[in-house]
C-alpha cells in the first residue's frame, strides 16, 4: 500500500510539474515573441539601459524576498488568519522594495553616468509592489498540486504585457516599451488572483511566528543569489560600451530562459513531492533530479550547439554578436545542473541555512573572479569567473545533499548519464547541420531548414532516452510516467470509440434478440 501511495504521489508531482513547466514554457514563448518584436524596434543600447535598471530591481527585491508559498505549503491546515498574515507581510515587503528602489535610483544613475535611470527605476519600482498584493489564497491550489489557476495568472499577465509593449514600442520606439511590459504583467496577475478565488484581506501579524523562521537565513541566501545572478550586470556597464553590454545582456537573458521556464516552475511541485516522501525522500530526490536533467539536456544542447540559429530567428541578424555570449553563458550555467533541486530539498526540510551556505560559497568565489576577469579580459573574463563560481557552488551543493538525506555523491552525479548518452547522437545532428541552416539567405528559408531538423533532433534525443532507460532496467521515473500517460490516453480513446463502433456493427436481428431478452 505504501509503495502504491509513493508511486501515486510521484506521478501526481510529475503531472503537476508538467503543468507548471508547460505554463512557464508558454510564458517564455510569449516573452520570446516580445523580444522578437522589440529587438526590431529597439537597439542594444536601449536593452542595456533596462538591464542596468533591472539588475538593481532584482537585487533589492531579493533582499526582502519572503517565500510565503513555501511556508503556507508546509502547514498542516490553512486558516484565514494565516492568509491575512501572509498578505500583510507581502504588502509591507512590496512597499519597502519600492521605496528602496526610489532611494537608490539617483546613486545608480550617477555611478553609471546615465540620468535616464532615475525615471526608469521609479516606474519599475511599481512591479514589486504589484507582486506584493497577489492573493495568498492561491496557495490552496498549489497544496492540491493543481497549478492551472497559476497558469491563467501568468499567461494572462504575459499576454497583456506583450500587447502593451508592442504598442509602446511602435509609437515611441524607446526603452519604455520594456518598462511597460515589466509593470503590466504583475498588475494583471494580481487583479485576476482575486477573481479566481475570493479573499477580503485584512492587515494582521497574528501568525508572524510561522513566517519568521524564513527571514533570517532566507535573507542571506536571497541576497547571495541575487548578487550571484546580477553582479556581472552591475560591473560590466562601467567596463564596456553600451552596445557591447546590451548584446551581452541579451545573450544572458536568452540563456536564462531554460532555467526560468523549466527549473523555477518545478520548485513547488518538487517541494510537495519531497515533503510527502518520508523515508523514501532520498530515492525520490534522485528520481526528480534525473527528470530535471532529462528535460534540461535537449534545451541546453540547442543553446550550446545552435546559438547562432536561435539568435537569428529570435532577434535578427543585427544581434549576431549576442550568440557567442549566449553559448558560453549557457555552458557556465550547465555546470549547475547536478544540484538544481538542492534548494527545494533544503526548504522542504526547513534547513534554509544550507541554501544560504551554498549561495555564500558561490558568491565568495564569484565576486573576485568576475571582477578580475572583467577588468583584465572584459566580457569573456566575466563569463569564465562565473563558470568557476557555478562549479564551486555545485560541489558544495552535492555535499550538502549528502548531509541532508545521506545520498552519496556518485548517485547524484549518475542522474546525468542517461541524458548525456541520449545527447550524443542528437548533438551530433545539430553540429553537422548548423552550417547548412545558417547558409539560408532569409528568415523564411532558415525556418524551413531549421524546424524539421529541430524536430528530428528532439526525436533522436527521445529515442536515445528510451534506449538508455531500457539499458538501465526500466526504472520508475519520467520515462515510465510519460509512457503510462500515453498508454492510458490511448486506452481511453479506444474505450470511447468502442461502444459506438459496436452499435454501428450491430444488426437489426441482434437488436430484436436483445429486446426480447429484456424483462417486461
Amino acid at each position: 500500500m505504501a509503495a502504491t501511495e509513493h508511486t501515486s504521489m510521484a506521478s501526481r508531482a510529475l503531472g503537476a510539474g508538467a503543468w507548471t513547466v508547460g505554463t512557464r514554457l508558454a510564458a517564455k514563448l510569449i516573452d520570446l515573441a516580445m523580444l522578437l518584436c522589440l529587438a526590431r524596434f529597439l537597439g542594444p543600447a536601449e536593452f542595456g539601459l533596462v538591464a542596468m535598471a533591472m539588475a538593481a530591481v532584482f537585487i533589492v527585491e531579493a533582499l526582502f524576498d519572503l517565500p510565503m508559498a513555501a511556508a503556507l505549503i508546509r502547514v498542516p491546515a490553512l486558516t484565514p488568519d494565516m492568509l491575512h498574515t501572509a498578505f500583510t507581510l507581502s504588502l509591507l515587503r512590496g512597499l519597502v522594495v519600492g521605496l528602496l528602489l526610489l532611494a537608490v535610483a539617483w546613486p545608480l544613475a550617477a555611478f553609471n553616468a546615465e540620468p535616464r535611470l532615475i525615471a526608469l527605476l521609479a516606474v519599475l519600482a511599481l512591479a514589486p509592489v504589484m507582486r506584493g498584493l497577489v492573493n495568498p489564497r492561491m496557495v490552496e491550489y498549489a497544496r492540491a498540486l493543481d497549478f492551472r489557476p497559476d497558469a491563467v495568472l501568468e499567461l494572462s499577465g504575459k499576454t497583456v504585457a506583450l500587447v502593451v509593449s508592442i504598442i509602446v514600442a511602435v509609437t515611441t520606439r524607446s526603452y519604455w516599451a520594456i518598462a511597460a511590459a515589466t509593470v503590466c504583467a504583475p498588475l494583471v496577475a494580481t487583479l485576476l488572483s482575486y477573481c479566481i478565488v475570493p479573499l477580503r484581506p485584512r492587515l494582521t501579524f497574528v501568525h508572524w511566528a510561522r513566517f519568521s523562521s524564513l527571514i533570517g537565513w532566507n535573507f542571506v541566501s536571497q541576497l547571495g543569489m541575487a548578487l550571484n545572478w546580477q553582479i556581472d550586470r552591475l560591473l560590466l556597464p562601467r567596463l564596456t560600451t553600451a552596445t557591447a553590454f546590451g548584446e551581452y545582456a541579451m545573450g544572458k537573458q536568452m540563456s536564462e530562459i531554460p532555467m526560468q521556464a523549466l527549473i523555477q516552475p518545478l520548485s513547488r511541485p518538487v517541494m510537495q513531492a519531497l515533503a510527502s516522501a518520508g523515508d523514501a525522500r532520498g530515492s525520490r530526490y534522485l528520481q526528480l533530479s534525473r527528470a530535471v536533467a532529462l528535460l534540461m539536456a535537449p534545451v541546453m544542447g540547442l543553446a550550446l550547439l545552435w546559438p547562432e540559429v536561435l539568435v537569428r530567428v529570435a532577434l535578427g541578424p543585427a544581434w549576431a554578436p549576442a550568440a557567442e555570449w549566449f553559448r558560453w553563458i549557457s555552458a557556465a550555467a550547465l555546470l549547475g545542473l547536478p544540484a538544481m533541486l538542492m534548494g527545494p530539498l533544503a526548504m522542504t526540510l526547513d534547513r534554509t541555512r544550507w541554501v544560504a551556505i551554498r549561495t555564500l560559497v558561490e558568491l565568495l568565489v564569484r565576486l573576485p573572479l568576475v571582477w578580475l576577469g572583467a577588468v583584465h579580459f572584459g566580457i569573456p573574463g566575466a563569463i569564465a569567473g562565473s563558470a568557476i563560481a557555478t562549479a564551486a557552488g555545485t560541489i558544495a551543493a552535492l555535499f550538502i545533499v549528502r548531509r541532508l538525506i545521506a545520498t552519496r555523491l556518485v548517485p547524484q552525479l549518475m542522474t546525468l548519464w542517461r541524458p548525456l548518452i541520449a545527447m550524443l547522437p542528437a548533438g551530433a545532428l545539430l553540429w553537422l547541420t548548423k552550417a547548412e541552416v545558417m547558409a539560408a539567405p532569409g528568415l523564411t528559408e532558415l525556418l524551413v531548414r531549421a524546424v524539421p531538423l529541430g524536430l528530428l533532433y528532439l526525436l533522436v534525443y527521445a529515442l536515445g532516452v528510451l534506449l538508455a532507460w531500457q539499458l538501465a532496467g526500466r526504472p520508475a521515473g519520467l520515462e515510465q510516467y510519460l509512457l503510462d500517460t500515453i498508454r492510458t490516453r490511448f486506452t481511453r480513446a479506444r474505450t470511447r470509440r468502442s461502444p459506438s463502433a459496436a452499435r454501428t456493427r450491430a444488426s437489426p436481428t441482434d437488436a430484436m434478440e436483445a429486446h426480447a431478452k429484456q424483462p417486461h
